[in-house]
């Protein structure tokens, strides 16, 4: 269970960031559908469907009330077939007409915009004064016509209140437009700065890994370094057979720091077989003058760590705790606390000062320890360093699951 809600690519937590806007690009993966409003999604359009006949249903039912007021025997029905049709017609031409207004809005040459709202607004208009028209005559018995046509709804006593209602439909029809361009509009923030987000997680977690990998690559030299010069000191001393098999230990050790060096994350199960390897190799180096022992739970040799994150501080411990009258001893053991795996270095060597970590220079074997667990890990991956009574020094790390 991660500790850190980060971006992860190849292994490398980032620090915390919320992704929780990655859905809303996701959704929005086709660019070229990001200036639809309703066309290609159902839903929108049932809902604006259902919007328009729930209208079509009050208004029909405010002109059954209107009618029985005045004492006409008017059915609710034929006051509901009064009203439909030209409900029915909006929500058919939504859908163009919304489409059709966002685009020239989101367009380049804005100036079109009057022009295009007056000219969908007339076909608007005229298409629902048809629709009403065409189911009047149909209730009627009429024929089509357009005398018909102007007779009813020009000259008629029904015309005024007509094109009062046409009117009005239409202004609650732009009233909705706009509303539904201003959740269109906020959708199209919400995916731009989305994908802004995930650019930046993305950079983020491609310059740590590439900082992780360089941080990395500063332990291996160093090492190298070490254990060739304890190999010249045992040839310097005559030791040729000691020599010959540090020589031996070395190859195999350099193979395996190669392998785990192109690795991100090791299992602890490697990285403790890397530590037996270099241990024995120190055991060579110093004979007497160093002892050491490992203890790890079988249990916990498959769980992930970042790779050679723990020869540092053993390298540590002999460069800053050996002493030339006294033999060095070291321990390395591994529990699991809570989800948490701590690895713990011991020594009883001279010890520091409590607070040395806070001081470590960049560069620095510990430092480069203590980064590498804030990139793999977040700001729960950790390293503590104290003294331990009677002498010596522990060197804790803490690597979340």
């Amino acid at each position: 269970m991660a500790r850190v809600a980060s971006p992860v690519i190849d292994g490398v937590k980032v620090g915390p960031r919320s992704v929780r806007t990655a859905h809303a690009a996701t959704s929005a993966s086709k660019g070229i559908e990001v200036d639809r409003l309703i066309g290609d999604q159902p839903a929108r359009w049932f809902t604006l469907a259902g919007t328009w006949l729930a209208v079509a249903f009050t208004a029909g039912f405010g002109l059954f009330v209107n009618f029985r007021a005045q004492g006409r025997d008017v059915s609710f029905a034929a006051s509901l077939m009064a009203m439909i049709p030209h409900y029915v017609f909006w929500v058919i031409a939504s859908p163009p007409i919304y489409r059709a207004l966002h685009r020239t809005l989101s367009g380049g040459n804005r100036g079109l915009w009057l022009s295009t709202l007056l000219g969908w607004s007339a076909i608007a208009l005229a298409g629902s004064t048809v629709m009403s028209f065409l189911s009047y005559i149909a209730r009627h018995g009429l024929e089509p016509g357009i005398g018909q046509l102007i007779d009813i709804y020009v000259f008629g006593p029904a015309g005024p209140a007509f094109w009062a209602m046409n009117f009005s439909i239409l202004l609650l029809a732009l009233t909705a437009f706009a509303g539904v361009r201003g959740l269109r509009l906020r959708d199209q923030a919400l995916w731009r700065a989305a994908q802004a987000e995930l650019g930046r997680a993305k950079l983020e977690a491609q310059l740590a890994e590439a900082r992780f990998a360089a941080l990395q690559a500063q332990i291996n030299p160093h090492f190298l370094f070490n254990s060739l010069n304890a190999i010249s000191g045992l040839v310097a001393t005559g030791e040729r057979e000691r020599a010959t098999d540090a020589i031996g230990r070395l190859g195999e050790l350099l193979q395996m720091a190669l392998r785990n060096g192109r690795e991100l994350k090791v299992t602890l199960g490697d990285e403790v077989d890397f530590l037996q390897r270099y241990l024995k190799l120190c055991k060579l180096r110093f004979d007497s003058g160093f002892n050491y022992c490992i203890s790890v739970p079988e249990s916990l040799r498959a769980r992930s760590v970042p790779a050679l994150i723990v020869q540092p501080l053993i390298e540590n411990a002999i460069r800053h705790g050996m002493e030339s009258e006294r033999p060095l001893n070291v321990g390395v053991r591994a529990y699991a606390r809570n989800d948490d795996i701590v690895i713990e270095v011991e020594d009883d060597g001279r010890g520091i000062a409590t607070g040395i970590a806070d001081s470590l220079p960049a560069g620095h074997g510990l430092a480069n320890v203590s980064e590498r667990l804030r990139l793999f890990f977040g700001d729960a991956g950790s390293l503590h360093l104290e003294p331990r009574q009677p002498r010596g020094t522990r060197a804790r790390i803490i690597c979340p699951d």
